[in-house]
């Protein structure tokens, strides 16, 4: 059997620096001491690591940008946009320019940006002519979650353990005494929807609980959620409502409230997506940090690391999540900013 080829990661991890700080020791860039220099080349050295030379040559050519393509209607979302931020911090540390792509509804018109080395995608859905033009595109493709209905199409991803992290929360709000736990939940089209869907029925169904869950768009409006919201807490017997969707946290809230429950002492709400607002709102609502930020860094430090390894031991990555609990309800206890791990 043929051993496989050490990669940048081996590098990094044999060093015991970043794969970003690695990669600056062996291009002989500034941004890393002497002393990790010296470290990593030793341990490439050891390895037998070397360049693919190829590969690097053809992003040297380019124009050393990345196309950023994010689901259509987020740009004006916490999660999406720290995401996009995230991309942009490692990008900068590498010398690298971020090009937000355009949604397009043809993919026949060809991949958009074609001038750049690679793209990140998040939350993406082969059934996007645009996402099906950059995976045709012949240049690597990093996605955050899935992407959905092409798993093996792209280059590399970096996937959150959904499943892990609402169960956590699931058990949570149960612990703090609900016992009728409503869901709204995305449309199936996104590995991450799916994921909560199914992760909500079999939980429901392991305790012998009667589920109640609706649908909402992607990107809700208001209006959307406080229509599903009023109409589930209608149901005397729920008390406690998921919301998974971003953004919609505190209009959930209000449209609870506006129904006559009152939030925290007879009505639980949580939500999916944590934003710094949920702190803000009353009560403050426990969510699932998905660390967007640090998901969009590790994408781009995934593609960088493509770019440089003909091949990747584990061109899968999985991030774990976890639970931000800032319940202050009387009658439901929990401990205020509370920070819990989810089960892994």
């Amino acid at each position: 059997m043929t051993p496989r080829k050490p990669t940048l990661h081996d590098v990094a991890a044999g060093a015991g620096v970043s794969i970003a700080a690695a990669s600056f020791a062996l291009r002989g860039k500034s941004g890393v001491s002497a002393e990790t220099r010296d470290r990593v080349t030793a341990v490439a050295r050891d390895l037998g690591y070397s360049v693919n030379m190829p590969a690097r040559n053809l992003r040297t050519a380019r124009s050393g940008a990345v196309g950023l393509h994010l689901p259509a209607g987020t740009t004006h979302l916490p999660y999406y946009t720290d995401f996009a931020f995230g991309v942009v911090d490692a990008a900068d540390r590498h010398g690298l320019s971020v090009i937000l792509l355009p949604h397009r509804d043809d993919a026949a018109s060809g991949a958009p940006a074609s001038f750049v080395d690679g793209y990140v995608v998040v939350d993406a859905s082969i059934e996007d002519a645009g996402i099906r033009a950059l995976l045709d595109s012949g240049r690597p493709v990093v996605s955050g979650e899935h992407v959905f209905g092409g798993m093996g199409r792209t280059s590399a991803s970096v996937a959150i353990d959904h499943a892990a992290a609402l169960r956590r929360l699931l058990a949570h709000l149960s612990e703090r005494g609900a016992q009728r736990i409503a869901a709204v939940l995305p449309p199936d089209g996104t590995a991450w929807s799916r994921e909560l869907a199914e992760t909500y029925e079999s939980w429901a169904r392991e305790h012998g609980l009667d589920g109640l869950s609706r649908t909402v768009s992607f990107v809700p409006t208001a209006a959307e959620i406080a229509t599903v919201v009023t109409e589930i807490v209608a149901d005397p017997t729920v008390d406690a409502v998921v919301i998974a969707p971003s953004g919609s946290a505190a209009t959930a809230l209000a449209a609870a409230a506006r129904a006559g429950r009152r939030v925290g002492d007879d009505l639980l709400v949580a939500a999916c997506v944590d934003e710094p607002a949920h702190a803000l709102l009353s009560p403050p609502v426990t969510s699932i940090d998905l660390a967007a930020r640090e998901l969009g860094a590790a994408c781009l430090e995934l593609l960088v690391e493509v770019w440089d390894a003909e091949t990747l031991a584990d061109p899968v990555r999985v991030a774990h999540p976890r639970l931000v609990v800032r319940d202050s309800t009387a009658g439901h206890g929990g401990d205020p900013g509370e920070t819990l791990h989810p089960a892994t």
